[in-house]
């Protein structure tokens, strides 16, 4: 039998992943926000601001969803300074086309750029 969240709408999945990113956050005593753009944003130490973003396989299928990785993932802190570190948990069926997309968009080599998994 699938696991619990592989049973679950696309939209209820992705809330579950978002819940997890940002109960990682709040574990790390970071305040978090959600954004307009359906990520979240975590006030980490030294001011550095922390975006995550839940990935469901319906995002992929999307036709803005390659751009609105790169808008992301091209955030800066505040001041303008360095880029944000942009994070990514994808539902476990998904993780390796989010993965073929991040590399043919030349994201996989940015260091601000991650792919968690679930378990991690």
């Amino acid at each position: 039998m699938a696991p619990a969240i592989l049973r679950l709408p696309m939209e209820a999945r992705r809330q579950k992943l978002l819940e997890r990113l940002e109960a990682y956050y709040r574990g790390c005593g970071w305040k978090v926000e959600h954004g307009g753009d359906g990520a979240v944003r975590a006030a980490g130490p030294g001011g550095v601001t922390w975006i995550g973003l839940a990935v469901v396989a319906d995002d992929l299928s999307s036709a803005e969803f390659e751009e609105r990785l790169v808008e992301l993932s091209n955030q800066r802190m505040a001041g303008g300074g360095a880029l944000c570190p942009f994070e990514l948990l994808p539902a476990d069926e998904c993780a390796a086309d989010l993965r073929a997309t991040l590399a043919r968009l030349r994201l996989d080599a940015r260091g601000n750029v991650a792919v968690y998994s679930r378990a991690a």
